[in-house]
C-alpha cells in the first residue's frame, strides 16, 4: 500500500508541476496589468538619423508601390525593398514613416529597416 500512496503523491505531484508551468507559459504573454506583450523588436538605421530601436512591436505595414505587406509576431523570414510607407505600431509608441525608400529584413521576430532616401 505504501508504493501506491508513493505513486499517487508522485502522480499529483507531477500534475501540480506541469499545471505551474503551464501557468508561467500562459503569463508570459501579458504583464502585471493582463495587457498582452509583444515580442517583436524593431530596429531602424538612417544615415542622417542613426540607430532608432523600438520594442514591443504588434504589427508592421509596409505600404510599398509594388505591393502592401502586415507583419505580424513569428512571421516568416522576409527581405525586401520598400518604396512607400512603413507603420510600426508597439504597445506604448506609433512611427510612421512616409515616403522612403529602402530596404528591410525580419528573421526571429526582430525586423531591420536601412532606409535609403526619405
Amino acid at each position: 500500500m505504501k508504493k501506491e500512496n508513493l505513486k499517487e503523491n508522485a502522480t499529483a505531484e507531477n500534475l501540480n508541476e506541469n499545471l505551474m508551468i503551464k501557468e508561467k507559459e500562459v503569463n508570459k504573454s501579458s504583464d502585471e496589468n493582463n495587457r498582452p506583450v509583444a515580442r517583436m523588436n524593431v530596429k531602424i538605421l538612417n544615415i542622417r538619423d542613426g540607430l532608432k530601436t523600438i520594442d514591443n512591436v504588434s504589427i508592421i505595414k509596409i505600404k510599398s508601390k509594388k505591393y502592401n505587406l502586415s507583419i505580424m509576431e513569428d512571421y516568416l523570414p522576409v527581405i525586401g525593398e520598400v518604396d512607400g510607407d512603413v507603420e510600426i505600431v508597439a504597445l506604448d509608441d506609433f512611427v510612421k514613416l512616409k515616403n522612403i525608400i529602402g530596404y528591410f529584413m525580419l528573421k526571429h521576430n526582430e525586423f531591420k529597416l536601412f532606409i535609403k532616401e526619405e
